[in-house]
């Protein structure tokens, strides 16, 4: 059955990125790309080592490829919050696990879209690699490790 319900317009929701736990601040769409700038949406400012609440003390910013939006590569600008703990003085950063593994290029949502563009699709990975907006090599690594 067809839900008619109507709901506010949500970009995040539309983009996929509640799922990897991303808000989108602002974003900039032109011919070549659109670029969606992002930050965690839940955050976690406790330590590990000593449990104490820290404080953040500046961000760094994350860039990742995304499911195309049409043919248009779409990048996610991820302002990750680096955070010092007030007590034993550790600093780390956001956890973007949800979003992204560890020195990934491509979001997680990204490489789904590449897996089954290889497969499903069968597009090259040169295509897919255009579509993403990243290098021949970054794609297929990334493929091949999935």
């Amino acid at each position: 059955m067809f839900d008619a319900t109507l709901c506010a317009p949500d970009l995040g929701k539309f983009c996929g990125l509640d799922g990897l736990g991303l808000k989108v601040v602002w974003q900039k769409v032109s011919v070549k790309r659109a670029e969606l700038s992002c930050v965690v949406a839940a955050r976690d400012d406790w330590c590990r080592r000593c449990g104490a609440q820290g404080v953040v003390r500046d961000s760094v910013t994350r860039c990742l490829s995304h499911t195309p939006l049409g043919w248009r590569p779409t990048i996610l600008l991820v302002q990750v919050p680096r955070i010092r703990c007030a007590t034993c003085k550790h600093v780390w950063r956001q956890d973007l696990s949800l979003a992204a593994g560890e020195r990934a290029k491509l979001s997680r949502a990204g490489l789904r879209w590449a897996l089954e563009a290889l497969v499903c699709q069968h597009l090259t990975v040169a295509r897919i690699a255009e579509a993403l907006d990243v290098s021949w090599g970054t794609a297929n690594q990334a493929v091949l490790d999935a």
